[in-house]
């Protein structure tokens, strides 16, 4: 019988892969910033002309940019500990990156908890190193 399974897919943090998250990371954040930025000058012009409709219309509009707010400012927050995090890291750490799936052949007589450990690629600055099958190295 085939059944798919998911095969975790790690990198190996070497220096080229932390500086690359990194700058990934700070690009985000900039984004971010420069929607905040926007979010501010179009809140306020949004505002103005919700003030000429009614109080109650204005609150409406008020609440909405800041819940815009919100979200931004906590997805940059997230970014922050991500980045601070990865900084931290040693280099050669093992880190997941994705996920992705495969079909595997189980048979009568499998030893189910080596089917359950699954698969794994392992990549090293966009190079895959290495497969494991059953938490084991395949020779490729």
């Amino acid at each position: 019988m085939k059944i798919r399974q998911p095969v975790a897919v790690k990198f190996i943090l070497t220096e080229t892969a932390k500086q690359q998250i990194i700058a990934e990371h700070r690009r985000q954040i900039d984004q971010i910033q420069n929607e905040l930025d926007q979010l501010e000058q179009q809140g306020k012009i949004a505002i103005e002309q919700a003030m000429a409709q009614g109080g109650e219309i204005a609150q409406q509009v008020r609440q909405q940019l800041e819940n815009e707010r919100r979200v931004r400012e906590q997805r940059r927050e997230e970014l922050f500990r991500q980045m601070q995090q990865i900084q931290q890291l040693e280099l050669g750490t093992e880190i997941q990156n994705m996920t992705v799936e495969t079909v595997v052949d189980v048979k009568p007589g499998d030893d189910w908890t080596k089917v359950l450990l699954g698969a794994e690629i392992i990549v090293k600055d966009g190079i895959v190193v290495e497969l494991r099958q059953n938490g084991q190295r395949i020779e490729g």
